[in-house]
């Protein structure tokens, strides 16, 4: 195993300081850059930043199956855990820039399933928008969800409304966005993102996005991310693959 792609689970920092938006940004690198996750902390926003990804991704994930909070072909050998929150604005960078690429790689070859934890600790809105993902989830389209919710944040900051929710849900081909919406204070929808809270906690996640790779059978382990690019992960995968397996 090559240890300069991962790294300890306890490796995130958090940041006490607001600095201006330069700053913000140098130190969103530099995490980045120490595989260090960005996000923090109750009421942090989002940066009001627009990435070249904006306009695409109206075929992101057609013909991937999709289950709920899975992504990929059920088989695949390696799963790819992520940690987010739909207000983290460097989640949202890892979505819209570096995700597109890995799935091409690895989600549509089938090495890979991705498996999606919604972590909503940036205050009531990330609560708002992580139930109505967990509700649209629930009719296999949490991930479409996340990407068109994503890329209206990198357009813009908008108020997390149920009219924003209902639009965002009713935009996505199949989607009852009515019924979604009745669901978000289910039981199912709630213990989804218990289970989300109790993972992260086992895994000493302090910031987000946090990323884990694993195959059956083994621990998952966290990812350094040594640039804002999708190479450090293919990289794991790859290595991942060339690892022998343990007798069944």
């Amino acid at each position: 195993m090559n240890p300069e792609l991962f790294e300890p689970y306890a490796l995130a920092h958090s940041h006490n300081s607001r600095p201006g938006a330069a700053a913000r940004r140098g130190a969103a690198l530099a995490a980045l850059l120490l595989g260090i996750s960005a996000c923090h902390g109750a009421g942090e926003e989002p940066e009001q930043e627009v990435t070249g990804a904006v306009s695409t991704g109206n075929d992101l994930y057609s013909g991937i199956p999709q289950d709920g909070i899975v992504l990929g072909e059920p088989s695949a050998p390696i799963t790819l855990l992520e940690f987010s929150d739909l207000r983290c604005s460097h989640c949202r960078d890892y979505a819209l820039e570096i995700l597109p690429v890995i799935l091409d790689r690895h989600v549509r070859t089938k090495q890979v399933k991705l498996v999606f934890r919604n972590l909503a600790f940036l205050g009531p809105s990330s609560v708002q928008a992580a139930r109505m993902a967990a509700a649209v989830g629930m009719q296999d389209r949490l991930w479409d969800f996340v990407d068109r919710f994503f890329r209206i944040q990198a357009r813009e900051r908008p108020a997390i409304t149920d009219e924003l929710l209902l639009r965002l849900a009713s935009e996505l081909p199949g989607v009852d966005a009515a019924q979604a919406m009745a669901q978000r204070d289910s039981p199912e929808v709630l213990q989804q993102l218990e289970a989300a809270r109790a993972e992260a906690e086992a895994l000493q996640i302090r910031g987000v996005p946090a990323l884990f790779l694993s195959r059956e059978g083994q621990a998952p382990r966290r990812l350094r991310l040594s640039s804002m690019s999708p190479e450090p992960i293919s990289r794991a995968i790859e290595q991942i693959l060339l690892e022998p397996q343990p007798p069944r």
